[in-house]
């Protein structure tokens, strides 16, 4: 009886000193998503899934937010472990679906391990800098020392292929390395040269076919009936908005089944021709007032693991929002990387509520 009163009290405790901004911004995300899931698919089956989703997630976040973030470090290889684990079951024994072996198979639901995983990167390397690299990040030897450990996490995402939450999860650590005060010199300069071979790779490296690849996202109407087929469809859903949109379930690209996964890669397609640029821009000040909610965070705790943590999981919320509005309106190639708390699908919603879960705990428990 006593155990449980004082399990009782911690979780009082601990909702009393969550951030209550983040958790009305992810609540309005996932209503929202709701709203448009059923918009896209029409299916009330859909609907109870993203319910049931928001339900379970919302647990793990109270669940995580109650347990002191610090506990990780005793555990970090254990979760190293499983992440590996969980992965080498992808690539072995994973289902294969349009040419990707990202999942496995649980009886009715597709477990993807990617998603959950990146998170798990993120602690790692966190750990890692605040173990090793107490006076700071100097060189371009000690830049990619702080990510040498997660590197073969990272190699068994990207030969799923994975190339989307590869790129993602290197830009998280960009994010943390900046803003840890590492000198980024020698990014700089390596962005530079990477620039400047792009047109040289692209006229003497790339074969035929891959040349074609690139054409095709630059100019989609060149094919319009293969390969441009999904970027022309979302770009005339987003145009046909307008300003004001059409109204909520008054959208006709995913309503005729012209825009292709409309409830997953291009929810916000559907969002933005039914709730045109106001409600479209709306949706991502939220996103953004998320990533500021969770970085003022950072800037109050004094402890560099929890910093870092922070710094690495607003990096993940920022470049899925980049990759999926970009991949949307025609500036990024199609990635199939879902928009958090919006795009149905169970472990995308999950792995964005325990990255929630995570964060609440640091501003609770941080010193």
């Amino acid at each position: 009886m006593f155990q449980s009163q004082r399990l009782i009290d911690r979780i009082k405790h601990s909702v009393f000193r969550m951030d209550k901004m983040i958790l009305l911004i992810v609540y309005a995300l996932v209503t929202i998503s709701t709203v448009f899931v059923y918009s896209a698919t029409r299916q009330n089956g859909m609907v109870i899934k993203n319910i049931l989703w928001i339900g379970i997630g919302s647990v793990l976040v109270f669940v995580l937010a109650s347990i002191d973030y610090k506990i990780v470090k005793r555990y970090i290889w254990h979760i190293y472990g499983i992440g590996a684990t969980l992965l080498l079951i992808v690539r072995f024994a994973g289902k294969k679906t349009l040419g990707a072996q990202r999942w496995i198979s649980l009886g009715p639901f597709q477990l993807q391990p990617s998603e959950f995983v990146k998170v798990s990167i993120i602690m790692i390397i966190a750990y890692w800098i605040v173990t090793k690299y107490k006076n700071g990040i100097n060189n371009l030897t000690e830049i990619v020392g702080a990510i040498l450990p997660a590197l073969p996490l990272i190699l068994l995402i990207l030969i799923q292929p994975d190339l989307g939450t590869t790129l993602i999860t290197i830009c998280a650590f960009l994010f943390m390395i900046f803003l840890y005060g590492a000198n980024m010199k020698p990014i700089w300069i390596i962005g530079i040269v990477v620039m400047l071979s792009v047109y040289p790779v692209y006229r003497f490296v790339l074969s035929d076919y891959q040349r074609t690849r690139v054409e095709t996202f630059l100019h989609p109407e060149t094919d319009r009936k293969g390969s441009g087929w999904h970027v022309i469809q979302s770009k005339i859903s987003v145009g046909a908005g307008g300003v004001m949109g059409k109204g909520v379930l008054q959208g006709s690209q995913s309503r005729l089944e012209f825009l292709p996964e409309a409830q997953t890669d291009f929810i916000f397609s559907v969002l933005s021709e039914e709730l045109g640029f106001v409600g479209s821009s709306l949706v991502l000040l939220l996103y953004f007032g998320l990533i500021y909610e969770i970085m003022r965070i950072a800037r109050i705790i004094q402890d560099d693991f929890g910093k870092l943590i922070l710094y690495g999981l607003s990096g993940v919320f920022f470049m899925h929002v980049i990759v999926n509005v970009g991949m949307t309106i025609g500036l990024v190639p199609v990635t199939g990387k879902p928009l958090l708390f919006m795009s149905y699908g169970g472990s995308s919603f999950l792995a964005s509520f325990i990255m929630i879960g995570i964060i609440e705990s640091i501003k609770i428990h941080s010193n």
